[in-house]
């Protein structure tokens, strides 16, 4: 069900069976100088693997703030914003508060850090607005994984994000280790798109899709043939780390087995020129908490 007006360039969760299809859109839309944020083997590591690890971008005060902040966030949100929330599907336990970049004072400013922002606008080329946020947990032994799966496909097919020129940002509270059911990505997958089968429910049923992914699906094969291309990698990396990754790279997680919490700040960059239109694969826009029409581009913060 292709509900957009605009040709779409990206056609997916249709009759089909799916598809490959070769991304011809640039992955960094910035050209590098000394003055860069980034080194120059930085910028050609996101360019080939599609992701990037930023290590010591947080002090250790600064992440005191942010945990502080994130639970004075989270104790309070089954009361102030209970519509935005997802919890575990074993538990009460909860997994995802979104919206975090309209709420508390600093998980709000965190957004425009100078350290992130400029890195962002960098490889984006372009002023960018946050098109979601939210604060993530994986409570030991009960915070569940998730299946390999592109943002930008549901982003492009629910949100009507016309191309691949976004960002995310996953600002590091704890540790990111194995047991805690750390992300993994397919590296050099975000130069192709995966056109999933299956239609896009009537009713869209966002909450069960944080829980268990129903549609957007890739399909085996095609995973295959992607990791074949560039295998598998885990990331480990400190509490104040940044892990930036393009929206269409190929990233999964597992289940924290471990007896330690997990939590990260998630906030998704995107261009002002690549602003939503109507869902191309979907009846009805997602919730404006969990895809912003309402752009405000960000200015930068600079750390006292």
């Amino acid at each position: 069900m292709i509900v957009s007006a605009v040709r779409d360039p990206y056609p997916t969760r249709d009759k089909s069976e799916g598809a490959l299809i070769r991304r011809t859109e640039p992955v960094v839309h910035g050209e590098w100088t000394e003055d860069s944020p980034l080194s120059q083997a930085q910028v050609e590591q996101f360019e080939r693997d599609g992701y990037l690890v930023l290590t010591d971008v947080f002090s250790a005060h600064e992440l005191d703030e942010l945990r502080a902040a994130a639970e004075r966030v989270s104790k309070n949100c089954a009361q102030t914003h209970a519509g935005q929330l997802i919890k575990e599907t074993d538990s009460e336990q909860l997994r995802t508060l979104f919206g975090i970049h309209g709420m508390e004072g600093l998980l709000k400013d965190t957004a425009s850090n100078q350290r992130m922002l400029e890195v962002v606008q960098f490889l984006l080329n372009d002023s960018v607005y946050i098109h979601q946020s939210r604060l993530n947990f994986k409570s030991p032994q009960y915070g569940s994984g998730f299946e390999w799966h592109s943002d930008f496909e549901t982003w492009h097919a629910e949100d009507g994000m016309p191309g691949m020129r976004a960002i995310s940002a996953t600002v590091l509270l704890t540790d990111e280790i194995s047991a805690d059911g750390s992300l993994k990505f397919m590296p050099r997958s975000h130069k192709t798109f995966v056109a999933c089968p299956g239609e896009t429910p009537d009713t869209q049923g966002y909450r069960e899709a944080f829980k268990k992914q129903a549609v957007g699906k890739p399909p085996a094969l095609f995973l295959d043939l992607l990791e074949e291309n560039g295998g598998v990698q885990e990331v480990v990396a400190p509490a104040g780390s940044v892990l930036l990754f393009d929206c269409n790279v190929m990233h999964g997680a597992g289940k924290n087995t471990s007896d330690h919490l997990r939590a990260n700040l998630f906030y998704v960059y995107n261009a002002v020129s690549n602003a939503l239109n109507s869902p191309y694969a979907a009846g009805a826009p997602r919730p404006e908490f969990l895809a912003a029409r309402h752009i405000e581009p960000l200015t930068l913060q600079v750390p006292a």
